[in-house]
């Protein structure tokens, strides 16, 4: 039997048994229905100590901006601008009234910062490079080499000057080479014409999303709460519209260092169901969806190829550091579909049953990262564990010593997914 083989038996064998995710999961922290806006939870799960012997040299990191605002200000204004005319109208509840106050508050913050990251963003990422220093010491001691390298796009600029500003700050000698060029955009954030075509609006998978989200967006008694007059409404007010504008800034709100909150303008059950919608439009836009027969997984090639190039770069050259990337939820989600990142890779068809086997707060929270640490001892023996936020996870590889795996082993795995192409 082929090696592949054996590997996908594993990966089978493995993620079977990997816990299924309920309603009442998401409900008890009901920010998780943010997806891609749900703040970065800090890691919870204990280091397991290396083998003895054993000492960490090199680290390769993909990281996600930290947390931000929303992607454009008419995203607040838009329905800001829709309750004041309801109120020069005398068309609110009190509810209403005071959900506008409250837009006019953050207002003043979120004029300008279009998709900019915020401050607790900033600290994300200083935390994450915090903790990878104070874990792996030896990684950033003496003639480290180490490389940051980001998009285009400022909050990722910013994520990583935050990220290295703070592994100087614990070994101020450390030297950081910092990139943000069109030169990487290839690799960092890789996107194919044929993926781009798959996202399309008239896609064939796109008008059963249109139902699904459409029967999720449930919307009379969140309106009926703002609203006072249903000849109003009904000349007025789209319904699908506001509660959607409400839900995103709902969900950002965690992602600011404030204490205005919108949830209680809605019920778990409708957070509940527009998360339902967008997860699973992330799900086929980025994720693992059979839908797109690999297409949107297979973005992550160049990136992958990078990462083994880098690696090998480290071990043939003896030498110690890290390289440290910066990109977006649309980069991370495919890469750790391709990988077959421990629960990252379930297949779903059926969109009411996405969330079970696949979330995006779980993929891609702000600041989610995915980070190879690279091991070894006197002999130049190498092992490698892999970290999805900061939480040790599996990979379809044989190992009597989880989370470590032979480098061999799995140098031998990632060329076998990127060397068809």
């Amino acid at each position: 039997m082929k090696k592949t083989t054996l590997l996908l038996l594993f990966v089978g064998a493995f993620f079977s048994t990997h816990a299924q995710t309920t309603k009442e999961e998401i409900f008890s922290d009901i920010k998780t229905t943010g997806g891609v806006y749900y703040a970065y939870p800090t890691p919870s799960g204990k280091q397991t100590p290396a083998p003895s012997g054993y000492e960490s040299f090199y680290i390769s990191h993909y990281g996600r901006h930290g947390s931000r605002w929303l992607i454009n200000e008419k995203d607040f204004s838009g329905v800001m601008h829709i309750l004041e005319k309801a109120a020069d109208h005398n068309a609110l509840t009190p509810q209403g009234q005071s959900a506008l106050e409250r837009l006019k508050k953050i207002w003043i913050q979120a004029e300008g910062h279009n998709g900019d990251l915020t401050e607790l963003g900033a600290l994300q990422h200083r935390q994450i490079s915090q903790r990878m220093f104070k874990n792996n010491p030896k990684v950033f001691e003496k003639n480290a080499v180490v490389t940051a390298k980001s998009t285009v796009v400022p909050r990722c600029i910013i994520s990583m000057a935050n990220f290295a500003n703070e592994l100087v700050a614990n070994n101020p000698k450390l030297q950081i080479n910092m990139e943000s060029s069109d030169k990487y955009m290839k690799y960092l954030n890789h996107h194919t014409k044929e993926s781009i075509d798959f996202r399309s609006a008239d896609n064939f998978w796109q008008e059963e999303k249109r139902k699904f989200r459409a029967e999720n967006m449930k919307s009379e008694r969140f309106i009926k709460n703002l609203f006072n007059n249903d000849d109003y409404i009904y000349k007025n007010v789209n319904p699908e519209k506001v509660i959607e504008a409400f839900y995103w800034i709902a969900s950002d709100m965690q992602n600011l260092e404030t204490d205005i909150s919108f949830y209680d303008l809605f019920t778990k059950d409708e957070l509940f169901n527009i998360y339902q919608s967008v997860n699973y439009q992330t799900y086929v836009n980025d994720g693992p969806s059979p839908l797109s027969k690999g297409l949107v997984k297979n973005n992550s090639i160049p990136l992958v190829k990078n990462m083994l190039d880098e690696a090998e770069d480290y071990i043939q050259n003896n030498k110690n550091g890290a390289s440290l990337r910066f990109g977006h939820d649309g980069n991370i989600t495919p890469l750790l579909a391709l990988l077959n990142i421990e629960g990252m890779n379930k297949e779903e068809t059926n969109p009411r049953e996405v969330y079970k086997v696949w979330n995006t707060f779980q993929a891609a929270p702000m600041a989610a990262n995915l980070q190879l640490i690279f091991y070894k001892n006197k002999k130049k023996d190498i092992l490698v564990k892999f970290l999805h936020n900061e939480n040790e996870v599996h990979i379809p590889i044989q190992t009597d010593t989880f989370p470590y795996y032979k480098w061999a082993d799995v140098k031998t795995y990632l060329e076998s997914i990127v060397g068809s192409h």
